[in-house]
């Protein structure tokens, strides 16, 4: 009896530590504060971003997928926008975009994608942010 428990319990451990893989396709913590602002002050260049090997393959906000971005001072406002583009290469195939008014609070994109079959686990991804409006970086 006790052998069949141990392995009820092992089997029900294998099957709960298996959903939580499936929970959170990844997650980034910030490094440190220097890593933030803007990548370049140069127009049409002003953006933060990152480049990420996925481990997923569906990214639209319609199957609960989303990122954020932590965003500091309200500064010269203006609404935020993510563009995830296709790395190398920099082909958009999805975007979203999030109301400015915020100020040091992490602000949550509901990504719209053009070009599902572009999204597969392996390869890079760039998640690219801007901002409208001025900005103390700019």
């Amino acid at each position: 009896m006790k052998g069949q428990t141990f392995k009820l319990v092992a089997v029900l451990m294998a099957m709960c530590g298996s959903a939580m893989a499936l929970v959170r396709a990844i997650h980034i913590e910030p490094v440190s504060a220097a890593q933030s602002g803007w990548t370049r002050t140069v127009q049409g260049q002003d953006y933060v971003s990152q480049i990420l090997t996925i481990n997923f393959d569906e990214l639209d906000s319609a199957a609960g997928a989303y990122c954020e971005l932590f965003a500091g001072t309200k500064g010269g406002g203006g609404d935020y926008y993510v563009s995830v583009l296709t790395y190398p290469g920099g082909a958009e195939i999805a975007s979203g975009n999030h109301n400015g008014n915020v100020d040091h609070e992490w602000v949550k994109f509901n990504l719209g994608v053009r070009y599902p079959d572009s999204i597969v686990k392996g390869k890079k991804l760039e998640f690219r942010f801007t901002r409208t409006g001025s900005d103390s970086g700019a």
